[in-house]
């Protein structure tokens, strides 16, 4: 197969997994992100708590990441050893439960808590390993382009999940009815999810070769994976490349995503035009995860990275100098919205290709927790500085997002036999 083709001939069960993924990427953003818009200013007038527990929820969101270290490597270690499918059913499970107690709880301990665990597992399950392994097992040569596609559940979360909180109105009511979505999400996972390509007749790639050739080509590739031992990774340089940078661009859409609403609103944008360009992005952003896998099976994810870290550098210059312009807030949507699914594409797709198809759970051991720290310092920053200060946040998020476009550059991709 031609490593540029963008052609998305992914077969039946292929399209059924890029779906499955797709999913598990809404809820997570759902969780993790999105709601970050929505849930510390509703929970805090429904139970009458003081305006603090605004700031104090970024702040858990941040520790949650970074506890989420250490449950990176544990989760990492059980997905290499269980499988993919087994994590999707405990990660949904898991999540459904904590969620209900999130929900329903009117301690402020309890809460701030449920928001730790919540980041915890949902940050790590369902938005990383899970779809991000499914993705590199199914699709070694076309996984930017499938990721591309796949990916689009995060700005498609982003789009609609406060539209559908605000229709429901009730808080309480909303996480109660996203936690039986994931319960069910669970149980269905059982029945749907497929760790390999070759245990339903299909190939890798959909590519036609025969199913025995696959198969042993299969135990070929999970052999050659077991070089990546925990010590051999620590010693890659482009272990450290893709988990500081990366994770730094990581670290930036949250920033710029999760406040979003709330900048607008300080330059003058009415709250009704701020939530509907967060929609606009949204949207742009969909297109937006295509546009980057597509950019990524063309040119390589290395490039593809470079380029999406020039972007979000011109798209924090201009949330920085944002005035109340609709025009002006219209084309931050438009940049802002634009990576919005493009990180979700480059990260897996950059390990898969350093990696090896099963090496990417190997390797995602040590990246994943370096990922998770580095990305989850967003909410510790802006936690620290008050979202009245965004612009300073910006600024910092700027300096760094420099410094992540110079440790991409320094990647070593090699070329996929």
């Amino acid at each position: 197969m031609n490593q540029n083709n963008t052609k998305s001939n992914f077969g039946r069960w292929g399209w059924s997994m890029i779906i499955y993924c797709g999913l598990s990427y809404y809820l997570a953003a759902a969780l993790a992100t999105d709601t970050l818009n929505y849930y510390p200013a509703a929970f805090t007038a429904l139970r009458g708590w003081d305006t603090s527990m605004i700031d104090l929820c970024n702040v858990m969101t941040g520790i949650g990441g970074w506890l989420g270290v250490v449950a990176a490597f544990i989760f990492s270690t059980m997905t290499a050893k269980k499988g993919s499918k087994f994590m999707a059913v405990f990660g949904n499970i898991l999540s459904a439960v904590l969620t209900v107690v999130f929900a329903l709880t009117n301690n402020t301990a309890v809460f701030l808590a449920m928001v730790i665990l919540i980041t915890l597992v949902s940050g790590n399950i369902q938005l990383n390993l899970v779809p991000n392994n499914v993705m590199n097992v199914w699709f070694p040569k076309k996984k930017g382009l499938a990721l591309g596609w796949a990916s689009m559940g995060l700005p498609l979360c982003t789009a609609t999940i406060l539209v559908i909180f605000n229709i429901i109105g009730n808080p309480v009511t909303a996480y109660l009815a996203l936690a039986v979505v994931m319960l069910i999400f669970g149980i269905v996972s059982i029945f749907w999810l497929k760790d390999t390509p070759e245990e339903v007749g299909a190939t890798p790639d959909n590519e036609p070769i025969d199913l025995e050739t696959a198969k042993a080509l299969k135990e070929t590739q999970i052999e050659e994976a077991k070089k990546f031992t925990l010590k051999a990774l620590i010693k890659m340089p482009n272990t450290w490349y893709i988990g500081i940078g990366h994770g730094i661009l990581w670290m930036t859409t949250l920033g710029l995503v999760s406040n979003f609403i709330p900048k607008l609103m300080m330059v003058g944008v009415p709250q009704e035009t701020a939530i509907g360009l967060l929609t606009l992005a949204a949207v742009v952003g969909i297109v937006g995860s295509y546009i980057w896998g597509w950019i990524d099976q063309k040119f390589g994810t290395k490039l593809a990275s470079i380029i999406y870290g020039v972007w979000y550098l011109v798209a924090l210059l201009l949330m920085i100098f944002l005035n109340g312009s609709t025009a002006m807030a219209v084309i931050v949507a438009v940049f802002v919205g634009f990576g919005i699914g493009g990180i979700g594409n480059l990260i897996p797709s950059i390990i898969g290709t350093c990696y090896g198809r099963f090496g990417f759970v190997q390797a995602n051991r040590i990246i994943a927790p370096v990922n998770t720290a580095v990305r989850s310092i967003a909410f510790i920053i802006i936690g620290a500085v008050g979202v009245e200060h965004l612009n300073t946040a910006y600024v910092i998020f700027f300096v760094l997002s420099a410094v992540a476009v110079g440790l991409i550059a320094l990647i070593k991709q090699p070329k996929m036999e």
